[in-house]
């Protein structure tokens, strides 16, 4: 990476995607409602994973709404500055753990935005925030989600040191907001140490940031502005109400102060495992003030299992795992793991090329120990292979017998809260697979009931039912279907206990991943429909 190279701001990257990349941007000139209608966008267009431009919303002249910017992990490369995928993946902590060489620089400029909202005259709800999913804030009926925000904040103990954190907020009054901040991280300790002084802790939400500072705030580290600062050419401007720096180029701004004795029921939400997520800090604050820009554009991020939602919180992570992989295994062999999307980071799949007898398992033990709140089902491969999910079975259908040396099985292990397949004392199984699969060529055959993948060593059924006989059977619940791949991947990846739902003997293993689990996000079928045909009437499968 250039030392002190540019950094995109929201716009100029959007310019850069309908200049160099017209391909990879989806633009939508008709009228859309908020009320689920982007979401239903993306979810019909998931496959081709364009960042989306929504120039007409019903309601809310002069704003724009953009989403999916982070969808691929090629435009998170090119927002890093990094050249390729493998590069942002390998050198990315030189960023996240960089010492910053010194204090922000902040002008005094405040004419940056054109519309200065205060006092009586802030409403949340002017904002163009949409409603993702139908039963988001259920439980009290207010259904818009701020995603695409990041909460500053100034450490309470520490005025140097600047914080950026995602916290999920839900407007409920036209000037306050609840959030949740269950991550545990930097933001929680701030609230908690305000509130046990009683103080009103500062906060400012910035929406359409330049994108460095999301993978930034994504990236479980603190003095976010600081360590940018000392890669990219950022400038900042103070606050209108309070004392926290500002990005230049942000493009709506929302100065808070977090209310520390009161408290709102926030939630459910799509959480980034594709399911209802019910728990909530319920934390409150007050708006003092809305920044705007000129015909702002408001950045939304696809919440539930979207590859964006997975892929802020997933890539930093990885390149974390990388990197102590690189450190502490042989040098010589050739490492490489994923976390495909749909696995939640629940699933790993890897391979390592010209390693001795064993090095395979290390590695699976390795991603395993340096992920321990993620990681519960590793695939490793002895030899270069494909890494989707149908390669990874058919490689494990290879297999002449399974015994210890190719499978080990963990009990009563650690795993994030909102994990669904966790037992009652908050634990789950964890496994690792070393496959040897020499040749990926296999045959598939879709039945009514069940997909068979056969290649020469072995071969594989994905059915709804147990199938006996077969060398690997993984059996999904009815609302699976059987011939998308990466809805098989999710389906093991949340909806297996490794220590209780995938069997192994020595010539067969079933993986059960048909686990009760909670309610699976989704939008209105009248709405999903309306979109879809929308989409159907441009031609040419667009919608696929």
């Amino acid at each position: 990476m250039n030392y002190k190279s540019e950094a995109y701001s929201l716009r100029s990257f959007i310019e850069d995607l309908r200049k160099n990349h017209p391909e990879e941007i989806f633009e939508v000139d008709e009228k859309v409602r908020v009320d689920f209608e982007t979401t239903a966008y993306y979810l019909n267009l998931r496959k081709r994973n364009p960042v989306l431009l929504f120039n007409n919303i019903d309601g809310y002249d002069g704003f724009t709404l953009a989403t999916n910017i982070f969808g691929s992990e090629e435009r998170f490369a090119r927002i890093s500055g990094f050249k390729s995928v493998e590069e942002s993946t390998e050198r990315w902590t030189t960023v996240a753990d960089s010492v910053p060489s010194g204090p922000i620089t902040v002008s005094g400029k405040r004419g940056l935005f054109q519309n200065i909202i205060t006092g009586a005259k802030i409403d949340l709800f002017d904002l163009p925030i949409p409603s993702h999913y139908e039963m988001d804030g259920s439980r009290k009926g207010f259904t818009r989600y701020i995603t695409g925000g990041l909460t500053t904040t100034i450490d309470p103990e520490n005025e140097d040191i600047i914080n950026l954190s995602f916290s999920r907020i839900q407007p409920f009054e036209r000037n306050k907001f609840a959030f949740d901040a269950g991550s545990h991280g930097h933001l929680w300790k701030y609230l908690n140490v305000s509130r046990l002084r009683g103080e009103r802790l500062r906060m400012t939400i910035l929406i359409g940031a330049n994108p460095i500072f999301y993978i930034l705030g994504a990236s479980f580290i603190d003095n976010e502005f600081a360590k940018a600062s000392k890669f990219f050419n950022i400038s900042f401007v103070s606050g209108q109400l309070n004392s926290i720096p500002i990005p230049k180029d942000t493009e709506i701004v929302i100065e808070a102060e977090f209310l520390p004795d009161e408290t709102f029921d926030e939630g459910p939400f799509a959480e980034y495992v594709g399911y209802m997520g019910y728990d909530s800090t319920k934390f409150v604050a007050e708006v003092k003030s809305i920044l705007m820009k000129s015909n702002p554009i408001y950045y939304d991020i696809q919440p539930s299992n979207s590859s964006e939602h997975v892929n802020l919180f997933s890539i930093p992570r990885s390149s974390l795992v990388m990197k102590g992989v690189r450190e502490i295994l042989p040098k010589g062999p050739v490492y490489k793991v994923i976390w495909p999307h749909y696995g939640g980071r629940f699933m790993a799949l890897g391979y390592v090329e010209n390693a001795e007898y064993g090095l395979a398992k290390q590695l699976g033990i390795s991603v395993l120990g340096l992920d321990p709140l993620w990681n519960k089902i590793v695939f490793i491969n002895e030899g270069r292979t494909g890494l989707d999910i149908e390669t990874t079975l058919i490689n494990l259908a290879q297999s002449e017998e399974y015994s210890d040396r190719n499978v080990t099985k963990l009990t009563g292990s650690f795993v994030i809260s909102s994990d669904p397949t966790r037992d009652e004392l908050g634990t789950t199984g964890k496994i690792i697979f070393v496959t040897r699969g020499k040749n990926s060529r296999y045959n598939r055959e879709v039945k009514r009931d069940r997909v068979v993948l056969k290649s020469s060593h072995g071969s594989v059924v994905i059915s709804h039912d147990r199938v006996d006989g077969q060398k690997v059977n993984v059996v999904v619940a009815d609302d699976i279907d059987l011939n998308e791949g990466e809805q098989v991947g999710w389906a093991i990846a949340t909806r297996s206990n490794p220590e209780k739902d995938i069997e192994v003997e020595r010539n067969r293993i079933t993986i059960l991943a048909n686990k009760k689990v909670p309610s699976v996000a989704r939008v209105p079928q009248k709405i999903k429909e309306k979109i879809e045909k929308r989409l159907s009437s441009l031609g040419d499968g667009i919608h696929r």
